[in-house]
């Protein structure tokens, strides 16, 4: 390989991870809490949005991992794939995402999107049987904006809003066991804010008090996430992985801070304070989620696997109180083709194509009703010329319902751009 070459493949390099990176330089003048900009009434059930599929080769394959091993990326949902890395390397992941929201009640509709950071990772080898792995993405989210009248006289206006959301800090270790066998485990810090407000005013009744409660959550706490992986050879060039992770219940710390307000509207200074708690104490109870899979590679271009997932979020806590939540539950399937992988020629045949399909049980359940989930996604692989990295771009369609055309219906179109980094260190480059 020429150096003008090298070079020109590099500074490609750089300027993809420039262009994700950018976000992050705004982002530093914010609390990570802030990029939440989502816009969904459900969000305001358990902990909001959750945000577990957001890994640019996972998401593509309908959100394949349990079985999913790669010595070029990384796989934050089952630290078992740690051990993949080669000796020498250097991986670093990053992603931005878009996503596109569409909610559907009888024949009215409303649509909003946003833009924010996916998530950053890298991982490394320590020595041939112990891998290390790195990084900080989002758990979930939360935006919603409702308004409603009192069901009994119509006369008092609420409005509902919401931001803020969970982030996640991990670092995470993956071990070669024996003969095919590998463990991993994840340590993660969770953290985030946040924000309610409900507003409760009339435009009919005289003398009615607009009333204002706020609230604010502070929430931090550790989860604990343990993967396995077992890889069996089934010839020259094709073998079968079988996966799976486990997370234990998880108590997240929660601040609270509550204001109550009232003011007549109109009147000058008639604005009151009720109430003020500062720093109230309480937790936030995750519940344990299992998930097993496994994933086949049937030879150099074709390869493909199968998820399950469950949590148990009619266990979910916070402030003390249970909500009406659903067990979750989905089924994820994708196939992933190389057309030519033995070659650095050819650049448009070494792109990596993608598909999948999941489908389940969301933990929504809004008047006794509960709500399916069905996605379908594809993605392309862009390599560097003569380089194991490359950018990924994927795209997927999602769809949530109850069934029913009084209850919102929402479809999701996200788009996700990532940039996947691979190095060697120590190796002396020869230039011909």
């Amino acid at each position: 390989m020429s150096f003008s070459a090298q070079k020109k493949a590099r500074n490609y390099l750089a300027l993809a991870a420039s262009l994700l990176m950018m976000p992050l330089v705004l982002l530093l003048n914010e609390p990570l809490h802030a990029q939440a900009n989502i816009n969904s009434p459900y969000s305001i059930f358990g902990p909001g949005e959750l945000k577990g599929n957001e890994l640019f080769r996972n998401m593509s394959m309908g959100g394949l991992a349990q079985g999913f091993r790669s010595n070029t990326s990384v796989n934050y949902i089952n630290p078992a794939s740690y051990s993949a890395m080669d000796s020498l390397s250097f991986v670093f992941d990053a992603t931005v995402f878009s996503h596109l929201y569409q909610q559907k009640i009888a024949d009215q509709r409303q649509t909003t999107a946003y833009s924010a950071l996916g998530n950053f990772n890298f991982a490394f080898p320590v020595t041939r049987w112990w891998s290390v792995a790195a990084g900080i993405l989002p758990y979930s989210q939360v935006g919603y904006s409702i308004a409603d009248r009192s069901p009994l006289d119509g006369k008092v206006n609420y409005v509902y809003e919401g931001n803020g959301g969970i982030n996640q800090v991990y670092l995470g270790h993956g071990f070669r066991i024996y003969k095919g066998l590998s463990g991993g485990i994840n340590f993660s810090y969770l953290f985030g804010k946040s924000e309610d407000l409900k507003i409760a005013s009339s435009d009919s009744i005289i003398g009615f008090f607009r009333t204002i409660w706020s609230y604010a959550d502070d929430i931090d706490g550790f989860m604990l996430t343990y993967g396995l992986q077992y890889e069996q050879r089934l010839g020259r060039n094709s073998s079968i992985t079988l996966g799976a992770t486990f997370t234990d219940n998880t108590n997240l710390t929660v601040a609270r801070n509550e204001l109550i307000l009232r003011d007549l509207p109109g009147v000058r200074n008639t604005l009151d304070t009720l109430n003020i708690i500062s720093g109230q104490s309480s937790e936030m109870l995750i519940p344990q989620s299992f998930g097993a899979g496994t994933f086949i590679k049937f030879n150099n271009h074709w390869s493909g696997g199968l998820d399950y997932q469950m949590q148990n979020w009619s266990n979910f806590e916070v402030h003390g109180q249970k909500q009406n939540l659903n067990d979750s539950w989905q089924l994820r399937m994708g196939l992933v083709h190389n057309p030519r992988v033995e070659t650095f020629s050819l650049f448009l045949s070494r792109w990596e194509y993608r598909a999948g399909l999941r489908f389940g049980q969301s933990f929504l359940s809004y008047n006794n009703e509960d709500f399916s989930e069905l996605g379908i996604s594809f993605g392309v692989g862009i390599p560097v010329r003569r380089s194991l990295s490359a950018l990924h771009i994927g795209f997927e369609y999602a769809n949530r319902t109850a069934g029913r055309d009084d209850i919102i219906s929402e479809n999701f179109f996200r788009i996700n751009l990532g940039v996947n980094i691979y190095e060697r260190w120590f190796v002396r480059r020869r230039f011909f």
